[in-house]
């Protein structure tokens, strides 16, 4: 039996939780609270493990300094995530309150504000010369950001409007942690933009799951309800190729661009999206995209770690949360 895609990094991970722990604590209980209500509803830590991996797989061997940047990739992640909610007005994260709906709104900013500053922070202290990747990502993700906002609600966005969208609001964070980890490792350009391109490709595809998962996905995984992209209007891959069917497009996109529809209309509105092909042309795109970016990985001499990244790949599309 293969092992587990990230079995290799396990030990590495768990230091970077002791990290992360460590470095949001402050002078006032409240405000490291908030941070710890954040941090501890631990995610996928894709992005740390995308670094940590693209290290060894590029044949680095001291973990300090890669471990150090994978906390502070993770806290900067998290930290987009405080305001995302609060932009969203979303009511829950990984299955619990959003942090403002626990908490006030405006410490809620602050905290977001604090975690960002500790994570650039970790940078700083630990490989100054990777800040522009990933401050790169940070603009890219406040681009997409804004982008999304414009195509809200809206029927006419296009395949190519999502994937400009997702590039920035996910994608680049991802590509920048790979590019992170093959930078520590001391790889040449050409190898630093092949682990970066490998990664842009499955950030990609991991934000299409994420997607279909907001119509097809159990609540008890996800930590989210059903159809909450619907009735926020977020212009999904999923919503895009509904609209396009023949037989129900038109009453999909009517539902979609409506901005007060209640659960019974959502609920609807999926029910319409199953009778179409969807779901298909979603997971036919994502395995499209893993496949361009394994192909990148070619670049690598063969290892465990080369392999884990390969898995990691498979991982997102077979994902159930």
């Amino acid at each position: 039996m293969a092992e587990a895609w990230d079995l290799c990094i396990e030990e590495d991970l768990s230091r970077m939780e002791e990290i992360i722990a460590d470095a949001a604590r402050s002078e006032n209980p409240e405000l490291t609270e908030m941070c710890s209500y954040v941090l501890q509803a631990q995610g996928k830590r894709l992005r740390p493990a995308v670094c940590l991996l693209s290290y060894l797989a590029c044949g680095g061997e001291d973990m300090e300094k890669p471990v150090m940047i994978a906390a502070a990739l993770e806290i900067i992640h998290n930290a987009t995530l405080v305001h995302d909610d609060i932009n969203d007005e979303a009511e829950l994260r990984r299955g619990r309150k959003a942090l403002y709906k626990e908490y006030a709104l405006s410490k809620s900013i602050v905290t977001g504000d604090f975690l960002l500053a500790i994570g650039f922070r970790l940078v700083g202290k630990t490989s100054p010369e990777l800040a522009e990747y990933i401050v790169e990502a940070a603009t890219s993700m406040g681009i997409g950001e804004f982008n999304q906002s414009d195509f809200e609600y809206d029927g006419e966005v296009s395949e190519s409007d999502y994937m400009e969208i997702v590039n920035g609001k996910t994608a680049r964070l991802i590509e920048s942690s790979a590019k992170c980890g093959a930078f520590l490792a001391g790889s040449d350009i050409a190898v630093i933009d092949s682990l970066g391109e490998f990664a842009l490709k499955i950030g990609i595809a991991f934000q299409i799951v994420d997607d279909v998962l907001d119509v097809i996905g159990d609540p008890g995984s996800t930590g989210k309800p059903v159809g909450n992209d619907i009735l926020e209007g977020k212009p999904t891959l999923p919503i895009i190729f509904a609209i396009q069917d023949e037989e129900h497009g038109d009453r999909i996109r009517e539902l979609f661009e409506d901005r007060g529809l209640t659960q019974e209309e959502v609920e609807h509105t999926i029910g319409l999206m199953k009778q179409t092909d969807f779901l298909e042309r979603c997971m036919a795109t994502a395995e499209d995209l893993v496949r361009e970016g394994k192909r990148a990985l070619e670049v690598l001499e063969d290892s465990r770690y080369k392999d884990s990244l390969y898995a990691l790949a498979d991982f997102i599309l077979e994902r159930d949360r």
